[in-house]
């Protein structure tokens, strides 16, 4: 008989099992008992009828659209400063690919949190309800699990939620919101044992089609900074990365730094970064053209 969800504790989720096995056991307890308020629909959309399900990739890998990752819809702004509201705003891209934007301003933090909602996702029907404890997706996160982290998870999945979002692409598109809608339910017994749920839209799949999104390696990024994960990501989905300018980088990560010569030193340092979890092999910013060239590990292709 599977596990009534609002009983799972902390020594549960703590029983010297690995992460893959703990999210594993907790999807198969989790996949019947879904937060019950989530608003019905009456008709399902065509993507809903037509595509059923996500791309399946490894457990060690996150998958996200190349679009979405391409740009400075998730910025590299720290998260101690206070975030802009846009409004129907244009993104910086990649030429190419159109995005606008409505919502608060999306930092790495929050695709962190959109990349492991995904990865869950890739499990059920799309359209169907994602559900896990707030314990176990701070694991995954490596976020410590206090109250302000249970805070944060919560405010950041809301902030996913509020979002605008039109993607133009090559002979593709996408219209909605990055998360349809989001319940949660916290437990009273104090055992923080929170079981909370979402859905994705549905139409979200158009991104991602064999050759429009990349497996991001998930342990490498999770041991980044900011700009250096929005590095490997971008980098991610390029197999043969070619030279791009510094000021490029700039402009695309949504820095805020306006002096280019201390952008250029924490570009290095994050360069550096990547190089020492393996992502990279080696790099180099030429002095004369300001181009930054960097080569990729085979084994990350």
């Amino acid at each position: 008989m599977l596990a009534d969800p609002s009983t799972l504790t902390d020594s549960d989720e703590h029983s010297g099992s690995s992460l893959a096995e703990t999210m594993s056991r907790l999807e198969r307890r989790l996949a019947q008992r879904a937060p019950q308020n989530f608003p019905k629909r009456s008709q399902p959309t065509i993507a809903e009828t037509s595509i059923l399900q996500l791309p399946i990739w490894p457990e060690q890998r996150r998958g996200v659209p190349n679009d979405l990752v391409r740009g400075a819809l998730f910025t590299v702004g720290n998260v101690r400063i206070k975030r802009n509201f846009l409004k129907n705003s244009l993104i910086a891209t990649l030429s190419g690919l159109e995005i606008r934007y409505t919502g608060e301003e999306l930092r790495q933090d929050d695709q962190d949190v959109f990349l492991q909602i995904v990865h869950l996702a890739r499990l059920v029907p799309l359209g169907a309800p994602v559900t896990f404890t707030a314990h176990a997706m701070l694991q995954s996160l490596k976020w410590h699990p206090n109250v302000r982290s249970y805070t944060r998870l919560r405010d950041t999945i809301t902030r996913l939620k509020a979002t605008g979002l039109e993607v133009r692409g090559d002979q593709r598109g996408y219209s909605g919101s990055l998360i349809r809608d989001f319940s949660w339910k916290d437990d009273s017994t104090g055992n923080n044992s929170r079981v909370w749920g979402v859905r994705l839209e549905p139409e979200i799949a158009a991104l991602f089609n064999h050759v429009a999104y990349s497996q991001i390696e998930w342990e490498q990024r999770l041991a980044l900074g900011h700009l250096a994960k929005w590095l490997h990501s971008f980098y991610h989905t390029h197999r043969r990365p070619v030279a791009i300018r510094v000021d490029t980088i700039r402009r695309l990560c949504g820095s805020a730094t306006k002096d280019l010569s201390k952008f250029r030193q924490l570009l290095r340092d994050a360069l550096q970064e990547l190089c020492a979890v393996t992502f990279l092999t080696d790099y180099a910013i030429n002095p004369e053209r300001d181009l930054v060239r960097v080569v990729r590990s085979t084994s990350t292709e």
